[in-house]
């Protein structure tokens, strides 16, 4: 545990930014941003998340970090000019909502940020076995004004029994099943029954990871609202208009 020593350095200087990354309309309209964290250490280095994270976890400190990066991008999001901020955190590193959550809804209200205009991203959808616990994590993001989105749903539907509980208002097809669908009848399958339940669930669906016009297009015509991909542009430090 001892050789993640860095990461508490991390977490107590802040040293978080955000990138910012087109979410589209189907005509092309910027509708959102997803708010990308980005670190560095004290030498202006980057260290990319999947190290970072790890670290976190390894150091029990992934609450803590979940946490600094949450603030970091309600900060970044007054920047976008009511444009919706797509913020991801993980579930599991939340044990109380009323004490976890608090500081996230108190900075918002200090930049009197619109609360509607925050969508918080539950990550690591796959592995929520908590769906309880999840839930009233979300039920405080509603009742506080905010939204929330459901990212990386795909075939196993393991969110299954849980969108029946919880009603997203968003939903992100997992990229996997995105890339390469306009050529790929299995993928086909999937993407039309993540709409169908998307439909049923009245979560709007958003498919992400695109990168091919051929995609792109199968999608909207299949009825797909929102779309995310290196297509429309890579996760910047500067806002995309």
């Amino acid at each position: 545990m001892s050789d993640y020593k860095w990461i508490d350095e991390v977490i107590k200087k802040r040293l978080v930014t955000c990138h910012y990354q087109l979410i589209l309309t189907a005509d092309g309209e910027v509708y959102a941003y997803e708010m990308l964290a980005r670190f560095y250490n004290e030498d202006g280095e980057t260290i990319f998340p999947g190290e970072i994270f790890g670290a976190a976890k390894e150091r029990g400190r992934l609450y803590a970090l979940d946490l600094v990066c949450r603030m970091t991008a309600v900060r970044h999001s007054v920047n976008l000019k009511g444009k919706l901020a797509f913020i991801n955190f993980i579930p599991t590193s939340i044990y109380n909502p009323e004490f976890g959550l608090r500081s996230t809804t108190a900075l918002a209200e200090q930049l009197e940020v619109d609360p509607r205009q925050l969508v918080f991203e539950v990550v690591e959808t796959e592995q929520v076995e908590d769906v309880a616990h999840l839930k009233t994590i979300l039920e405080y993001y509603r009742k506080k004004g905010f939204q929330y989105a459901l990212d990386d749903v795909g075939e196993g539907f393991s969110t299954k029994e849980m969108l029946k509980d919880i009603k997203p208002n968003y939903m992100k097809l997992d990229m996997k099943y995105v890339q390469g669908v306009s050529g790929d009848e299995e993928k086909k399958r999937v993407a039309k029954r993540f709409l169908a339940q998307a439909k049923r669930d009245r979560a709007v669906p958003l498919a992400e990871g695109i990168e091919e016009p051929e995609d792109f297009e199968w999608l909207k015509r299949e009825g797909y609202q929102l779309f995310q991909g290196y297509m429309f542009g890579k996760p910047s430090a500067e806002i995309i208009a």
